[in-house]
């Protein structure tokens, strides 16, 4: 499987968890192991600031700069989209969107924030219509989420 770890055969340092990694967390029935939430949180942490350091350095490549901040959002095709208005607007989405990694690596970011969003809600409250939201600006990466 073609993951974003996968790069780091290229000798490219390695970027991005995988969801495999994400799943180790999961019990295998043993009553001493089991999902560790903190782990999870540090992981997803760790990973939003890489892929904010590593987004912005890909855009600069293209002239891009933060500010202005950037308002990212996946859709269900796994497509990426500029939410706002931007000045470039039309040429970051056909970037990220060609940019298989980018886009990999963005849907594991969202998945490890998904499953902390739904921990936090504790069941009160579902997912649904609410989305994942990542915005970059000049001080780093932040996820949150928004209601559609």
């Amino acid at each position: 499987m073609n993951t974003v770890s996968d790069i780091a055969g290229q000798g490219v340092e390695v970027q991005g968890s995988t969801l495999l990694e994400i799943a180790s967390f999961l019990s295998d029935g043993s009553p001493n192991e089991g999902f560790s939430l903190s782990e999870l949180k540090t992981k997803a942490a760790s990973e939003l600031t890489r892929f904010g350091l590593d987004l912005q350095a890909q855009l600069n490549s293209i002239s891009v700069t933060i500010p202005p901040a950037l308002q990212l959002r996946g859709d269900n095709t796994g497509a990426m989209h500029v939410i706002g208005e931007h000045a470039l607007k039309t040429e970051i989405e056909s970037f990220l969107n060609a940019n298989t990694r980018l886009l990999k690596w963005y849907k594991e970011i969202e998945v490890m924030h998904e499953i902390l969003r739904s921990t936090e809600l504790h069941g009160a409250q579902s997912l649904e219509g609410q989305v994942f939201n990542l915005g970059l600006t000049s001080l780093g990466c932040v996820a949150f989420f928004s209601v559609v």
